[in-house]
């Protein structure tokens, strides 16, 4: 007879090349990040995140309730590192502002490990219309709060590291902006 043991913690893979996509989630999923401060504050952690830990950023999209981020490790920091680092500062920094006291956070962040480039394309997909769905704009490139625009549009946004499967969908900026529009048009 096998025994099976659950454990509250999901297994981590942490080894350079480690390609994640990242959720976490505003406690009890309550609309927080309601403003420009709050998004653009967001934003500059993340940039100095990446800055101290050197990780590959291949999209992030922030809304009201949680945050998708596709996270490649570079160094030998682990995932969690990473994700603890950008959690509390951004946590720390609302509460203050809002003087608040509790959670931010509803718990760990979910972390899936992205096997291929199959996979992490369709896990960039699903960030960039991850707007749509929650009807906060009509089109991906329309939330500005995400890195769609430049996928789609090619409008420079410095927090982007451009991963290889995206550059392999065509040969030109122009035509891979189209390519990668034609895989979106699948889910919205």
């Amino acid at each position: 007879m096998s025994i099976t043991i659950t454990h509250g913690k999901r297994e981590r893979f942490n080894f350079k090349g480690a390609t994640y996509h990242i959720i976490t989630r505003c406690n009890a999923q309550q609309n927080l990040i309601t403003n420009d401060v709050d998004f653009n504050k967001f934003i500059s952690i993340l940039k100095k995140c990446k800055e101290k830990h050197g990780f590959l950023l291949y999209n992030y999209v922030l809304m009201n309730n949680h945050v998708h981020l596709a996270i490649q490790l570079e160094g030998t920091l682990n995932i969690s590192t990473i994700m603890h680092s950008i959690n509390r500062w951004y946590a720390r920094w609302y509460n203050e502002h809002y003087k608040r006291k509790g959670h931010f956070w509803e718990d760990r962040f979910y972390g899936e490990l992205i096997k291929d480039d199959f996979q992490l394309l369709a896990v960039l997909r699903y960030i960039d219309t991850n707007p749509i769905r929650a009807k906060l704009c009509d089109n991906p490139s329309g939330w500005k709060y995400s890195g769609a625009k430049f996928y789609l549009c090619g409008i420079q946004n410095n927090l982007i590291d451009i991963p290889s499967c995206y550059l392999e969908l065509a040969k030109s900026w122009e035509l891979r902006r189209e390519a990668y529009k034609n895989i979106l048009a699948v889910t919205w």
